[in-house]
């Protein structure tokens, strides 16, 4: 069950739209499906075929 907006963390990244660095030129782009507070570890489900990519959230940059 997902929790309602007001109640989430508002440090959590989940379900923003992220550009990911996928290798030093590369980049994706996607919705946060996980944040770790913790650990920092992001898990992002691509826009373009919808595969995941797990990294930390320094490699994310926010668009919406």
């Amino acid at each position: 069950m997902t929790e309602p907006i007001d109640q989430r963390d508002p440090d959590s990244l989940k379900l923003r739209r992220v550009y990911y660095q996928t290798d030093i030129p590369s980049f994706g782009e996607g919705v946060v499906t996980d944040h770790d507070l913790e650990t920092g570890i992001v898990t992002v489900m691509d826009d373009e075929n919808q595969s995941f990519w797990r990294g930390m959230e320094d490699l994310v940059e926010v668009i919406v």
